[in-house]
């Protein structure tokens, strides 16, 4: 009987051993970075458009191992679902740490946000417009949040709307969602 227990214990190490993996891959993190470095490297301008599709699983392996890493180091985690017809649900947990968010409030300092939506994507910018939006679980409506998003700003010159268009990085021009694939054209 030991023997089994010994020999059951041996077939099951490895595949425990797999599942305690990461579920972000650095292989595929890196070879998304290194696609949009050279993308954004590139001098000349060709007539037709180009285009690379990356799967869901690197497009979460690159936001989480390096976009957020180095572009939004609040963002400890995200993950995002991508379907058909632009459109795309996702997760994130973000900590706000540090002395500029002391005026922040504690209870909002750490929080886990659930979203669906869909993309638009025009003249190399695009946006991302909320049909559901959740915080800590608690469902708000992403055009009541706008407006406290906007009147939290104050004084700024130039208030930010979570509705705003931003540019797209250096060299891309358009970018099409599917069923667990990104298309980015260049």
């Amino acid at each position: 009987m030991r023997k089994k227990i010994i020999i059951f214990l041996l077939i099951l190490v490895p595949f425990i051993l797999s599942g305690a993996t990461s579920e972000f891959s650095a292989d595929q993190a890196k070879r998304v970075d290194v696609v949009l470095k050279r993308i954004a490297q590139k001098k000349r301008q060709t007539p037709f458009l180009r285009k690379i599709s990356f799967s869901q699983d690197e497009l979460n392996s690159y936001l989480n191992l390096i976009y957020a890493k180095y572009y939004a180091p609040e963002v400890k985690y995200i993950k995002l679902k991508l379907d058909k017809n632009n459109s795309a649900d996702g997760e994130m947990k973000i900590k706000l740490a540090g002395k500029q968010y002391d005026q922040v409030p504690a209870f909002l300092r750490d929080i886990e946000v659930a979203f669906s939506g869909k993309i638009e994507c025009e003249n190399n910018r695009m946006r991302y417009l909320f049909d559901d939006l959740k915080i800590n679980g608690t469902k708000f409506s992403p055009e009541l949040l706008d407006e406290a998003f906007g009147a939290a700003q104050g004084g700024a010159k130039i208030k930010k709307s979570m509705f705003d268009w931003f540019d797209l990085f250096p060299g891309l021009k358009k970018v099409v969602l599917d069923y667990k694939k990104i298309t980015i054209f260049y």
